[in-house]
C-alpha cells in the first residue's frame, strides 16, 4: 500500500507540476469569465440560463476533455518515452496496482483542475444572480467525466506517442460534431457521462441540455457505474499489457 501511495504522490507531482498546470488553469478561466462577461444586468433566471449555454458548454467541452487528456496521456505515456517506466516495473507491486496508481493520481490533477474551473464559474454565477445551487451537481458531474476521460487516455498515451493528436481528433471533431450531428451516438461520448449525472441533480437544465444529451437519460448511479466499468477495463488491459512486456523482458 505504502509503494501504491508513494506512486500517486509522485504521479500528482508530476502530472502538476511545470508549465503545464499554469497553461490548463488559465484555460480553466475561461467559464468564468465568460460567465462574468456575458451575465451583466440578467434576472436570475436569466444568469441562470446563460450557465447552462457557454460557460457550461465551455467547462464540459473544452476545458474537461483538454485537461484530461493531457494529463492521462501522459501518465504512462511519459514514462514509457523517458525510459523511467522500466525502473517503476521493477518494483514488486502487482501490474494492476501500478496502473491504478497512475489512474486515480491522472484523475485527481485533472478533476482539481476542472473541479476549481466550474467552482469559479458558478461563483460568477452566484455572484450576479445569487444563485449557487449549481455547484455540488458540477462538482459531481466533473468528477465522473473526467475519470473517464483520464481512463481512456491513459491507456491511448501508453499505447502511442500521438495520443494527444488522436484525443484533439476524438474531442473536437467526434464528440464536438459528429455525435450531436447523430443523437444516437451519444452512448459514446465521454463528457455526457457527467452530464446525465449532472441533469439528474439539477432538472431545470434539461430544458437547455436536452439537445446535449441525445439519447441518454439522466441518472446519476448509471453514470457512476459506467465510469466504473470503464476504468475497471482500463486497468485490466494495460496491466496485461504490462505484464506482457514483463515476459518480453524475460
Amino acid at each position: 500500500m505504502r509503494a501504491v501511495l508513494a506512486i500517486v504522490r509522485v504521479s500528482l507531482r508530476q502530472a502538476l507540476g511545470g508549465k503545464r498546470i499554469l497553461a490548463l488553469g488559465l484555460v480553466g478561466l475561461i467559464p468564468a469569465l465568460v460567465m462574468w462577461l456575458s451575465s451583466r444586468n440578467l434576472t436570475a433566471r436569466a444568469a441562470m440560463n446563460q450557465f447552462h449555454d457557454a460557460p457550461f458548454a465551455i467547462l464540459f467541452l473544452m476545458v474537461l476533455p483538454i485537461c484530461s487528456l493531457v494529463i492521462g496521456s501522459g501518465a504512462m505515456g511519459d514514462e514509457r518515452r523517458d525510459g523511467t517506466l522500466s525502473f517503476l516495473l521493477l518494483r514488486p507491486i502487482p501490474r494492476s496496482s501500478i496502473v491504478g496508481a497512475k489512474l486515480v493520481a491522472s484523475w485527481l490533477a485533472a478533476t482539481a483542475i476542472v473541479v476549481g474551473s466550474g467552482v469559479v464559474a458558478v461563483v460568477a454565477l452566484g455572484v450576479r444572480s445569487g444563485d449557487y445551487s449549481p455547484l455540488l451537481p458540477v462538482i459531481i458531474g466533473v468528477a465522473i467525466s473526467t475519470m473517464a476521460y483520464t481512463a481512456v487516455f491513459l491507456l491511448l498515451g501508453h499505447l502511442t506517442s500521438r495520443a494527444v493528436l488522436i484525443g484533439l481528433v476524438y474531442v473536437f471533431i467526434w464528440e464536438s460534431s459528429i455525435t450531436f450531428a447523430a443523437p444516437g451516438l451519444a452512448n459514446v461520448s465521454l463528457f455526457r457521462i457527467g452530464i446525465t449525472a449532472y441533469t439528474a441533480m439539477v432538472p431545470e437544465s434539461l430544458r437547455q441540455l436536452g439537445d446535449v444529451m441525445g439519447s441518454l437519460d439522466p441518472g446519476t448511479w448509471g453514470a457512476v457505474a459506467k465510469v466504473v466499468v470503464i476504468a475497471a477495463l482500463t486497468v485490466t488491459a494495460l496491466a496485461s499489457l504490462l505484464r506482457r512486456r514483463d515476459a518480453v523482458s524475460e
